[in-house]
């Protein structure tokens, strides 16, 4: 998290990455008073919750809260991922505003007040942007730092108006379709990229391009999720013991099995077990 007010940059008070290879606690109920919050996940899953509506967000997509709208993660836990988030104060009276004049600062300004969207897809330029911001933010001599930065800023906000428009679709083509279809059928056995491949018809290399761009996410991180899907519906069923769900789903241990399933949940596979016997 970088604090900006510093660098008389008072718009973007805040920015900050996220970058989780663990689940984390859930974001309790919480707002950013007078500020405007954008976030864009470049890569894993990620839930927010804003007037009781879960949003789930994929690689590659941007959520966006207003300004003293209350916003969580709901019952879930924080997913693995990498998160870019800026908070945005947009004023009603203003002379200049990320070193625009007025003429230029009010047109951005409307646009960023009317997103017609809240969740809609990305591009992936906003991160190369954002890390581009960040390393400025760091370099110690950079001379006309705050002109730099507030420049990359705006470039930042302009794609995200631009990515704003296009709402989200979940299709996904019929190669990635038929890879999904096998991993679901084969999640207790072994699956090969290769295997994986074979099924779209495309290179190996062709497919973990193809895999990420559709889903926001390696192939591997997806069969591993699916797994612990899996696993969690099999424990909440009460039927099979910890060990006997690790070994079904072909993971090497229970031990492994729990210490990968808290990484994606953030919970144990006995708590699992717990709830389920106290709903009972």
């Amino acid at each position: 998290m970088i604090d900006l007010k510093n660098l008389d940059l008072p718009e973007v008070p805040l920015v900050g990455v996220f970058a989780a290879v663990a689940a984390t606690p859930g974001l309790v109920d919480h707002l950013h008073a007078g500020l405007m919050e954008i976030c864009y996940l470049k890569s894993g899953k990620m839930i927010f919750r804003v007037g009781g509506k879960d949003y789930v967000m994929h690689g590659n997509e941007v959520f966006v809260t207003w300004p003293d709208e209350i916003h969580s993660s709901g019952d879930h836990a924080q997913g693995r991922g990498v998160l870019y988030w800026m908070q945005v104060r947009l004023p009603v009276r203003y002379k200049t505003f990320l070193g625009l004049d007025r003429s230029c600062a009010g047109p951005l300004i409307r646009r960023l007040r009317g997103l017609p969207h809240r969740h809609f897809n990305g591009r992936r330029e906003l991160a190369a942007i954002f890390n581009r911001t960040v390393r400025t933010i760091h370099e110690p001599n950079q001379k006309m730092k705050t002109t730099l930065l507030a420049n990359a800023l705006v470039q930042w906000l302009l794609m995200v108006i631009d990515c704003s428009g296009h709402v989200i679709h979940r299709a996904v083509s019929s190669e990635v379709r038929a890879m999904l279809h096998y991993i679901d059928r084969h999640l207790t056995e072994p699956i090969a990229l290769d295997d994986l491949a074979a099924v779209a018809g495309l290179s190996t290399s062709r497919m973990k391009v193809r895999f990420r761009e559709e889903l926001g996410m390696p192939p591997r991180e997806y069969i591993l999720r699916r797994r612990i899907d899996r696993a969690a519906a099999l424990l909440a069923a009460g039927d099979r013991s910890v060990t006997e769900v690790a070994y079904d789903l072909g993971f090497s241990s229970s031990q492994y099995f729990a210490t990968v399933f808290k990484r994606f949940t953030c919970r144990t596979p006995r708590q699992i077990l717990t709830q389920r016997k106290d709903v009972r």
